[in-house]
């Protein structure tokens, strides 16, 4: 028998649970990157973020997800909140039975002229809300279900070129994707202060937002569905080869 694992964090707890190394297969936990890394007509951002009410020079933090408590929202909009900037808008998008309170955690936190929320947003309306974000953050929580298994988000966001900013809780950090420092920044779950420290660092800085974007482009590009079946092709050999024995 085989187990093909999603990112090396799932491949560790495994060994941690006496399964053998050499009967585990990692593989990239993929989207079709060819549906999401075309460029997106400038018209089109310009119309969203007239749509949005979000200024031209306006700089964006985009949230794209279900509105639950997994997602730990509350934490981005007390870290974007306290930057007080004028220059930025928290955007959003997204439907959920934590929709409503959110829009209440806003509304105290004094965000709600920087806030804005676009509701449910269909798969194959996405890529202008990445298109036109300067930073894209999955600010997940452990809850009593569980953690964020990976966020397929985030592999979505690199293929526009945006810089995440995910929690330790976040499979796609866990599991190698997101790389701090480098693609975007990794902070402890529950921690508005650091998720607020590492918004002002991408919002301040051009040049090192441009760098991320480089980085996260190259990083999706090899994480693609061919390195997924990869992974199960390299298992069924493994298996095949110990039944001919």
């Amino acid at each position: 028998d085989a187990i093909v694992t999603y990112g090396d964090h799932v491949k560790r707890y495994l060994v941690s649970e006496n399964v053998p190394s050499e009967k585990i297969f990692n593989t990239t936990h993929a989207v079709d990157n060819e549906a999401y890394c075309g460029a997106i007509d400038a018209a089109e951002t310009k119309r969203l973020r007239e749509q949005l009410n979000i200024g031209p020079n306006t700089k964006v933090v985009l949230f794209l997800g279900r509105m639950e408590e997994i997602k730990g929202i509350p934490y981005l909009v007390q870290a974007f909140s306290q930057l007080h900037r004028q220059d930025a808008v928290l955007l959003l998008a997204g439907d959920g039975s934590r929709l409503e309170s959110i829009k209440q955690i806003v509304k105290h936190a004094g965000a709600e002229e920087t806030g804005r929320f676009s509701g449910y947003v269909p798969v194959h309306q996405s890529l202008p809300y990445y298109a036109l974000a300067d930073v894209f953050v999955l600010p997940s929580i452990t809850v009593p279900q569980g953690k964020e298994t990976w966020g397929l988000v985030v592999n979505e966001a690199f293929n526009q070129g945006v810089p995440v900013i995910a929690t330790d809780a976040v499979g796609a950090a866990a599991g190698g994707l997101v790389e701090d420092g480098v693609n975007g920044y990794i902070v402890p779950e529950r921690d508005s202060n650091a998720l607020a420290q590492a918004l002002q660092r991408i919002l301040d800085n051009p040049n090192l937002r441009a760098e991320m974007s480089k980085n996260a482009r190259q990083k999706i590009a090899a994480w693609d569905n061919e390195h997924m079946v990869q992974g199960f092709r390299e298992a069924i050999d493994y298996v095949q080869a110990k039944n001919k024995k």
